[in-house]
């Protein structure tokens, strides 16, 4: 039941950030709550280990969070609650990867943009981040089908 929450509320933050470029705090309060039922609903399945990863995962996203407000937002405050709420349902080694591949497919990206672009959006491009983890979902997604 978490995949199924994850993925859905990643392909409706996808859609968002590519419109708006932004996720709103409501969209993410809800998402919060549906990781919150998801996991009340599978608490059978929660052992020692299992909840240690869930602290270290949401340790992780409060990292991410932080940076993310002493950067002066240069990943987005939005994309560290994302990865707040994501320790609930994701471990921390699931956290990790989908972190990363984001930050390497936005460096790709980016130098693309920085040599190919055009003088003007040099200066102003805002990039969304969470097209970036589209290959660690289909990595995900192939893995657990």
């Amino acid at each position: 039941m978490r995949h199924i929450v994850f993925l859905i509320a990643y392909i409706y933050f996808l859609f968002i950030d590519l419109r708006k470029k932004e996720i709103g705090i409501v969209a993410l309060s809800a998402y919060a709550v549906f990781a919150l039922i998801s996991v009340a609903a599978t608490r059978s399945d929660i052992t020692v280990s299992r909840l240690i990863d869930t602290v270290y995962s949401i340790s992780f996203g409060l990292v991410i969070y932080f940076l993310s407000y002493f950067s002066m937002e240069g990943i987005g405050l939005a994309d560290g609650l994302y990865f707040v709420i994501n320790g609930l349902l994701l471990t921390l080694k699931e956290n990790l990867i989908l972190f990363l591949t984001g930050l390497m497919v936005a460096f790709v990206v980016g130098i693309f943009l920085y040599y190919f672009g055009n003088n003007r959006a040099k200066k102003d491009t805002r990039m969304p981040f969470m097209p970036c983890f589209l290959p660690a979902i289909i990595g995900y997604i192939v893995c657990i089908v």
